[in-house]
């Protein structure tokens, strides 16, 4: 059964992400979502004890409103539960989704320029960066699409397990939709798409795209979605590998991550 964690802190980017969450849910047939609200009061002082109690309250009271709200939404085979836990927000979203095993995190981002927030510095990018459960970013203001092609971008690197790629082909088999694998080669010596890729997508239709392009990378991949009209993009992070280098070229220099589609990270 897919287990989604969906955090909240009660925005309008958290809840499009709830949203989209639930959709998700209803296309596996059989999943549990649940929300997460984390809270932090620094001192244990006993003068803080009621502040505590008070954010807990109203954190659960908020929840049982969000969960009203939703509850339509909510499909048959899908259950919704909620968690209220005092501690960092960071520590407490992968831990949580590492200890009681989640298949997936989806959270929102703020701000206009879609996934940028994920790129430049903010809670969905430490979570990125320290979840060892893949996680899927919803940009705000983004309405769920029934997903009908995913751009996957890829480096020249192998993939070492068939577990990494899972929640792509599950959610591939869940919509019925091919994966668009891109890769971006900088020169002609470029070694292309490593095999293991059409390995670990065993079992979905998939197909392979090429592009000589010396421009930026971030550019390339934006126009291939826009020019596919995928509605989601998966990326693979590795440490020293291409999305930890997107990562640090967009955090060091600003540069802007257009791309207004969903982005799934999955965890080598």
């Amino acid at each position: 059964m897919m287990k989604i964690l969906a955090p909240t802190d009660f925005s309008a980017c958290a809840a499009d992400a709830l949203d989209y969450a639930l959709q998700l849910a209803a296309a596996f047939g059989e999943a549990e979502v649940t929300l997460l609200h984390t809270y932090e009061v620094q001192s244990n002082a006993g003068m803080f004890v009621s502040v505590r109690d008070f954010m807990r309250r109203d954190a659960e009271e908020q929840l049982k409103e969000l969960i009203n709200k939703h509850r339509p939404a909510v499909k048959p085979g899908v259950s919704l539960h909620a968690r209220v836990i005092n501690g960092d927000t960071v520590p407490m979203i992968t831990e949580l989704a590492r200890a009681e095993g989640f298949s997936l995190i989806v959270m929102g981002t703020k701000g206009a320029s879609g996934l940028r927030e994920v790129f430049i510095g903010s809670t969905a990018n430490a979570v990125l960066t320290r979840s060892a459960v893949p996680v899927l970013a919803v940009p705000e203001g983004y309405h769920f699409a029934p997903i009908r092609q995913i751009a996957f971008a890829v480096d020249g690197e192998g993939i070492g397990r068939a577990e990494v790629t899972l929640p792509l082909r599950q959610i591939a088999r869940a919509f019925e939709a091919p994966v668009l694998v891109y890769h971006q080669a900088e020169s002609r010596q470029d070694d292309g798409i490593d095999p293991s890729v059409d390995i670990f997508l065993d079992g979905v239709p998939h197909s392979f795209h090429y592009e000589l392009d010396e421009g930026p990378v971030l550019d390339s991949i934006n126009a291939f979605v826009v020019d596919t009209g995928a509605e989601l993009l998966a990326m693979l992070r590795r440490k020293r590998g291409f999305l930890e280098t997107v990562f640090h070229t967009s955090a060091t220099t600003k540069e802007v991550f257009q791309s207004t589609v969903p982005l799934l990270v999955l965890q080598e």
